[in-house]
């Protein structure tokens, strides 16, 4: 599948350094499923909702928003990657799941970390007897912004697939932008 990330590329990074497409910027802070033991992958189904996540508290979108000044010389750049078809996710869009887990909507998309990285490490921690490792490789929820746009908080590293530069032509900002109502 291909999922999307709005990430800080800088075209001279090596890998494993700033600005490079797969860096993992550690120790992880802020994040809803952020744990000291693993690194995550936030990521979205949609172009759109990468933006829109990205970008999505700015009330209004100008060019400057693509610049990152804490990796000097970078850009906001849209990253498409590849996950696995088969990626074992824990849909917390399933009223099922969210039962199973003793989890409320409200859990979910509220911007509350002990919260949130609390579901997110026992979703991680689980164990089947049906695969080797963890039951899940993923969790995916409805996205803070636009309830229609799903993120994924992967503990599998994705691969690359291209990179696009970001502007306020790109299609995915224009849809972004047009869903919630930010003016360009």
């Amino acid at each position: 599948m291909l999922v999307y990330r709005v990430l800080p590329f800088l075209e001279a990074a090596g890998a494993g350094k700033p600005g490079h497409p797969l860096y993992e910027h550690r120790p992880q802070r802020g994040g809803r499923a952020d744990h000291p033991d693993y690194y995550v992958w936030y990521l979205a189904r949609q172009a759109d909702a990468a933006c829109g996540e990205t970008f999505g508290n700015l009330s209004l979108w100008t060019d400057s928003m693509f610049d990152f000044p804490a990796v000097p010389g970078s850009r906001r750049t849209l990253g498409v990657y590849k996950l696995p078809d088969d990626l074992r996710i824990c849909d917390l869009d399933d009223p099922r799941r969210l039962v199973e887990l003793g989890l409320r909507p409200t859990q979910v998309v509220a911007r509350n970390l002990a919260i949130t990285s609390d579901w997110a490490h026992r979703i991680w921690s689980q164990r089947s007897e049906a695969v080797d490792g963890p039951k899940w490789q993923a969790v995916q929820w409805w996205s803070f912004h636009r309830p229609t746009w799903t993120v994924i908080a992967s503990w599998e590293r994705p691969t690359l697939v291209e990179l696009q530069r970001l502007d306020l032509d790109h299609p995915a900002v224009v849809a972004a932008a047009e869903s919630l109502s930010r003016p360009l």
